[in-house]
């Protein structure tokens, strides 16, 4: 069997190594970060129960912030200082609380699919 030999990536990194997610990234680059999902989603190397798991976990927090939830309402009135600090701010508590709960699972969730993947895709998408 012939030696192989890695050819070093054009971006300036090692081979083999990849960047791991910048949430503060994703949040501020909407667009880059759904291209990510789709391209990690649409990986052949990814299994197909990680790709299922994560799309149902998404799609039953997606179907959590159209029904009212008079919980998230009392959590931010119940802890003092957070119902106030989102009404001065003009947010109101349960759709605060109900995105960012998404966000941190949505990020969280991209830990079901290996990290070399994510990294390869997220490389391309974020550090052109």
């Amino acid at each position: 069997m012939p030696n192989a030999t890695k050819t070093p990536p054009r971006d300036g990194t090692t081979a083999g190594t990849t960047s791991k997610p910048n949430p503060l990234a994703m949040l501020f680059h909407v667009p880059k970060t759904f291209t990510l999902v789709g391209s990690v989603l649409s990986d052949a190397r990814v299994h197909w129960l990680s790709k299922a798991f994560f799309v149902t976990c998404i799609l039953a927090l997606v179907a959590a912030l159209f029904f009212p939830e008079a919980a998230a309402e009392m959590l931010g009135l119940g802890i003092p200082g957070v119902g106030w600090a989102f009404d001065i701010m003009g947010l109101p508590v349960d759709a605060t609380i109900d995105w960012v709960a998404l966000s941190v699972a949505a990020f969280n969730l991209l830990r079901l699919f290996p990290s070399e993947i994510v990294g390869e895709h997220y490389d391309r998408l974020f550090r052109r």
